[in-house]
């Protein structure tokens, strides 16, 4: 929602404090600025040169994993090292800032007894011991002396991580630079070996602990070894080749004879048959085994040199001869020799497949009779391999039971126990003290009293009454002339205005603020002499306001002194133009005070139309009853008094326009302007609107004025004031 044009607006906030005047206040009372400035320039060169310089020494330490080859037990495996967090870097600065860290530092630099640490070094003075009698300090002779050092001690000590970073840096303040260097590098030093010492003592307590535990491992490992070993023995299954049992290895065994003999079985049967079926074509000699045979062999070599002599022979002998006939004798005999060899040669196959045969059957009996042994057995062997099992894990968790208090022993030696940061920087004794800083603290002393003193110059002229820095107002007291022309000027009557009286009395006001203002009054009274009569009464309205005006202003002026906006309903009971006029000049003399203006609450009020600056020929402005219609804005309905500094929202256009939304708009309004104006003719209108109002104006004849007031008072009216129209009137009649 916007509130008035920004151009306006800004105009208004940039006058409203006037520098210049502020410039001739401040060389007015030069000298409250330029005395507390001197004074505290001249503070700050003794205190500087007098106190005691103090020295700051730093050293930096690296927090990292300082675990190497040499430290872990495990040569052989890589050990990923973990950064430290954020959490981590907190938790070891606390450590670098604790009291037992503390002690082991005063009593490495042997504090105890300089002056700077130690309050008893030099006694107990007056002002302790007079504290100490009446119980408001506690006596220093019965504190530790370690712990009546700790306190100037951490006043010395400051210790910073930058952050993104895991460094830690050790500063230390000291009047003697070389002590300051020496207790920054002995604190870091200290620090590595608290470090140490933990990892020692960490490992101290692991090795011990696992100590116990290797031993009771050692003991449960052994009686589940002897458990599975009397198991084993007691039920017959013992280990051969393999890593086999006996009984699994026997039907091995037997499986395999078992296959050697059926393949000697099928063998025999098939030369057998083979041997058979070569006698029945009588090609004996074809079979190799037959052939390989002794006796045949004999058989068939004679049989060849039988058939060689019967040939030779039967050249010369016929067939019936004696010779040839015992020579076919012998070989016949030859024959059946040899057939018979080969037959036996057959039996003996067959013989050897027979007994082939029998002991396959017999294999056949002991592998079922073995099976059965062996699937007796398994039920025994799962539960020899769950006792087995349990031995082994027992193995197993002590021997990694065994590596970890080997580790454990080895973290123990000094020399293996690196502590997890570094000394990345040593400290060195400073030549330039941290405190005090000569030149910066000279500065700043004097530029802090001089800002004090002109604060507290321009706040007492903002906070007098009246302000006296505001721009339009005089320098530090209200001019004469003003006060003389609104005294001296009457409101205008019911008869008629006086435009000749008020644009003199206007000129004259305006011409002994500014010469800028005179030369505006002058053209303004050159254009309203071209115009016609409707603007005499606008000309009455640039009066300065009556006595009875001035004396609302000032009732107003002690509401504003309580609230932050006060709101003013001005009623127009007897609907004159001085009604107008006196409406009018009160707001102006409201916009001189502050931000502050008027609005025209009856669509039928023309009057603060042609007040509001600007050409609006092609119709009325937008105004008050456009806003709460919605149909404009706070920034079209909003515009300037041609006159003044005052802001003008007049009656607008919208006839019948619903009146529920105007206490939205009076609220906002009252968010940006100290001084809130509505004027109104109508009375019942003003009994809807009384009860919203800081204070009612009620202008008119006394009869129609008093009759008014009672109504707006019933109405919830909280403060009614009545503004006299007679020309001698001094104050305005209020009534609370």
């Amino acid at each position: 929602m916007s509130f008035g044009s920004d151009r306006d607006f800004e105009a208004s906030s940039s006058s409203d404090i006037d520098s210049s005047q502020i410039f001739r206040v401040l060389a007015r009372k030069r000298r409250w600025v330029i005395g507390p400035t001197l004074a505290a320039l001249i503070g700050a060169l003794v205190f500087v040169n007098v106190v005691k310089p103090r020295y700051s020494a730093e050293a930096r330490v690296l927090l990292e994993n300082q675990e190497n080859y040499m430290t872990r037990s495990d040569k052989g495996e890589r050990v990923d090292a973990i950064a430290p967090d954020a959490e981590a870097v907190q938790s070891q600065i606390s450590l670098l800032t604790s009291r037992d860290l503390a002690r082991r530092v005063i009593k490495s630099l042997e504090l105890q007894g300089n002056p700077e640490f130690d309050p008893l070094a030099d006694g107990i003075g007056p002002l302790t011991r007079a504290l100490v009698l009446f119980g408001l300090l506690r006596d220093p002779t019965q504190i530790s002396p370690e712990d009546r050092i700790f306190e100037s001690y951490f006043d010395k000590l400051a210790v910073l991580s930058p952050s993104k970073t895991r460094v830690l840096s050790i500063e230390f303040s000291s009047r003697d630079p070389d002590l300051a260097a020496q207790a920054a590098n002995r604190i870091a030093e200290l620090y590595l070996e608290i470090q140490q010492e933990a990892k020692r003592d960490n490992a101290r307590v692991a090795a011990a602990s696992l100590a116990t535990l290797v031993a009771d491992l050692q003991a449960r490992a052994a009686e589940a070894d002897a458990r599975a070993e009397d198991f084993r023995v007691n039920k017959g299954l013992l280990v051969g080749t393999n890593n086999t049992t006996i009984s699994a290895q026997h039907l091995g065994d037997l499986t395999r004879e078992l296959s050697t003999s059926r393949t000697a079985q099928a063998d025999a049967d098939a030369k057998a048959k083979l041997l058979r079926e070569m006698l029945r074509l009588n090609r004996v000699g074809d079979i190799p085994d037959i052939a390989r045979n002794d006796l045949i062999r004999r058989i068939s070599d004679q049989r060849v040199a039988l058939r060689a002599q019967l040939a030779f022979e039967s050249r010369a002998l016929l067939p019936a001869h004696p010779r040839i006939k015992e020579l076919s004798a012998q070989l016949a005999d030859l024959d059946a020799q040899w057939r018979s060899a080969a037959e036996a040669a057959a039996r003996a196959l067959e013989n050897e497949a027979r007994i082939a045969g029998s002991r396959v059957d017999n294999l056949m009996r002991v592998l079922d009779d073995q099976k059965k042994v062996a699937g007796a057995a398994g039920a025994d062997e799962v539960h020899l391999r769950e006792l087995e099992r349990a031995a082994r894990l027992l193995k197993e968790e002590l021997e990694a039971d065994t590596t970890k208090y080997q580790e454990a022993l080895a973290h123990e030696g000094v020399k293996t126990t690196p502590a997890d940061a570094r000394i990345i920087q040593r400290a060195l004794a400073p030549q330039i003290p941290a405190f005090p800083k000569k030149l910066p603290i000279t500065a700043f002393a004097a530029v802090a009293a001089f800002v004090l003193a002109v604060g507290a110059i321009v706040s007492g002229e903002l906070l007098s009454s009246p302000p006296r820095l505001r721009s339009g107002s005089p320098d530090w007291a209200p001019r004469p002339a003003v006060a003389v022309a609104a005294a001296s000027l009457p409101l205008a009557s019911e008869g008629g205005a006086q435009p000749d009286q008020g644009k003199a009395a206007l000129g004259q006001a305006d011409a002994e603020q500014t010469p800028a203002g005179a030369l505006a009054a002058a053209g303004r009274r050159r254009e309203r002499g071209k115009k016609n009569d409707d603007e005499a009464s606008m000309a009455s309205a640039r009066r300065a306001p009556s006595a009875g005006t001035v004396a609302a202003a000032g009732k107003i002026d002690a509401a504003r002194m309580a609230a932050a906006s006060v709101k003013v309903l001005v009623v127009n009971s007897s609907g004159a133009p001085a009604g107008f006029a006196a409406t009018v000049a009160l707001a102006r003399a409201l916009a001189r005070r502050g931000r502050a203006i008027v609005a025209a609450a009856d669509v039928a009020d023309a009057d603060y139309d042609r007040l509001a600056a600007g050409d609006h020929r092609d119709g009325r402005p937008a105004g008050l009853a456009d806003v709460v219609a919605g149909v404009a804005a706070f920034g079209e309905a909003i515009h300037r008094d041609a006159g003044s500094r005052l802001h003008v929202m007049p009656a607008g256009s919208r006839e019948g326009a619903a009146q529920d939304d105007t206490p939205l708009a009076l609220d906002a309004l009252a968010q940006t302007y100290d001084f809130v104006v509505f004027a109104t003719a109508s009375l019942k209108r003003a009994t809807e609107l009384a009860r919203l109002f800081d204070m009612v104006l009620v202008h008119g004849d006394a009869a129609a004025a008093e009759s008014a007031r009672d109504e707006l008072l019933r109405a919830g009216a909280a403060d009614v004031c009545i503004l006299d129209g007679d020309a001698g009137s001094t104050a305005g009649l209020c009534a609370a």
